[in-house]
């Protein structure tokens, strides 16, 4: 029973942590999405696939680290925005809403916890509660202009101005100038070819702004990568 207890307690930390809007639910509301999470551990290299009008519902990385992505006819793919632990993917709920269809691919970077929200009771709190609701289109539109502004990124800057945005975003998931990061990884966020991204990082290393070993990165010089 202290088991139990324990572990409700902790699931509701996470939701607390995780919705702005939980005081605002009755009592019931709150129970109910307790009774319903699913907890699941997904290990590193894990594949999901969101679209197509099926929905996952609501997901809470509790640990670990996500990449989100859109995959071409062709096989190749762009990474969209990655999530931490504590993060809420919202759009793999985003069908639920009429109209909206949004085909997204999720990869486990890292062993991770998920907590999934069916998409029923998700559902029945966005049509019972204004603050659910205001709380999902102001994250829906977030992510969206997110995805916007990189799409713009790919259509209005060069190669290495992309190639240089990511390796300072893996440095801030990172929290230090070495990063265990493959041309291929950088070749997925940056929306080019793995030759490319070799050609780059070696004019980088030329300029100072990086250090190259095997399977590692190290910036040199993070304000460098930043002008370009």
């Amino acid at each position: 029973m202290t088991i139990s207890v324990n572990m409700e307690r902790q699931m509701e930390e996470i939701f607390i942590k995780a919705f702005p809007f939980w005081n605002d639910l009755t009592e019931g509301q709150r129970r109910n999405i307790q009774a319903n999470a699913v907890k699941n551990f997904c290990p590193k290299k894990t594949r999901l696939h969101f679209g197509g009008g099926e929905c996952a519902g609501v997901q809470i990385i509790d640990a670990g680290r996500v990449r989100v992505f859109i995959t071409s006819p062709g096989g190749g793919d762009i990474t969209l925005f990655r999530l931490l632990a504590g993060d809420v993917s919202i759009l793999s709920a985003a069908c639920m809403l009429n109209g909206m269809d949004v085909e997204l691919d999720m990869e486990m970077e890292t062993d991770c916890v998920i907590y999934t929200i069916p998409k029923q009771i998700y559902r029945k709190l966005y049509d019972e509660s204004s603050a659910v609701k205001e709380y999902t289109m102001e994250m829906i539109s977030e992510k969206f202009s997110d995805i916007m502004w990189l799409f713009n990124q790919f259509v209005f800057s060069n190669v290495a101005s992309r190639i240089a945005g990511a390796l300072l975003e893996h440095r801030a998931i990172a929290g230090g100038d070495v990063l265990d990061l493959t041309h291929e990884v950088l070749a997925r966020d940056a929306g080019t070819a793995r030759e490319v991204v070799t050609r780059i990082l070696k004019q980088f290393q030329s300029d100072g702004l990086v250090k190259l070993t095997r399977g590692k990165v190290e910036v040199l010089d993070a304000a460098g990568l930043g002008k370009i």
